[in-house]
């Protein structure tokens, strides 16, 4: 095991502009080679656009919280880790940096998971969960994520596959395995699975969920609780047999309104024009 260091945010901490090193004063941290200046809000350096206007969510909002055997682990590994999205969690590992867009109880750094504001080969260990479906550029933040990695360093994350739409408008991807692979294809991966807290049952228990209170919200009570009583049977039953696509459950869902079919929908159809010159 590695001994847990003391974080040295000058040696952790880079302009994400250039790379350069950080000089920190009372307000702001500032880069030396490209005299860049990044304020610091709340205690923490921030570096990402609208740092005079980032948010303060509460101290006692807790969310996206580690298993219990990831926390463990994270302690067990020692040396220093980065947490990608971290959240609102509710104990602050003292090996972990804590990083996110927002400023959470126990956030350390504020910033941008495209242009992670840390030294190249800075951490021993990166987690990030729930975060990559809401980042606009993947494999940009993969490349980052490889970057601040030390040879050897290890990676664990979850995102999301068959999840419906959530945090609007910034959630862009849900990915399969040969997804996550092909963002990911510069690391050694030793392991790709379904973790327990994504296992198939959260995908009916989400879903339905999700449409019960899509169409209670919509189309009231009585439509809610005429789509709860059809049964798996009866969707599997329509699939096989188009002529079985009728009745109260697919006339329920068809009359959702065209936004709120977005958040289920089984794909899209786009239709563009290029610009004139």
């Amino acid at each position: 095991m590695t001994p847990t260091p003391e974080l040295d945010w000058s040696s952790l901490l880079a302009c994400p502009s250039c790379g350069g090193g950080l000089r920190r004063g009372d307000e702001a941290w500032s880069c030396t080679p490209c005299d860049r200046r990044y304020p610091v809000v709340a205690g923490r350096p921030v570096f990402r656009e609208g740092a005079d206007d980032v948010p303060i969510m509460p101290e006692g909002h807790t969310s996206n919280q580690i298993s219990p055997e990831i926390r463990r682990w994270i302690r067990e590994r020692g040396g220093v880790a980065l947490n990608i999205g971290a959240g609102g969690t509710v104990e602050k590992l003292p090996n972990c940096v804590e990083f996110e867009y927002t400023i959470f109880r126990h956030t350390d750094v504020v910033g941008d998971a495209h242009h992670l504001p840390f030294a190249s080969g800075t951490f021993d260990t990166v987690v990030t969960f729930n975060t990559f479906e809401h980042l606009h550029d993947p494999p940009r933040a993969a490349a980052e994520v490889h970057r601040v990695l030390r040879p050897g360093g290890r990676l664990v994350l979850q995102t999301a596959f068959l999840q419906p739409l959530h945090e609007p408008p910034h959630h862009y991807y849900n990915t399969t395995e040969f997804g996550l692979r092909r963002w990911f294809r510069d690391f050694e991966i030793t392991d790709l699975r379904v973790s327990e807290n994504f296992n198939p049952a959260y995908v009916l228990a989400w879903l339905s969920s999700a449409l019960d209170w899509a169409a209670r919200g919509e189309l009231g009570a009585e439509a809610a609780e005429t789509l709860g009583r059809t049964t798996l049977e009866d969707w599997r039953a329509s699939w096989g047999d188009p002529s079985r696509r009728e009745g109260p459950g697919w006339e329920i869902l068809r009359r959702l309104s065209p936004e709120m079919q977005k958040a289920f929908a089984a794909g899209f159809q786009l239709e563009a024009t290029k610009p004139a010159a």
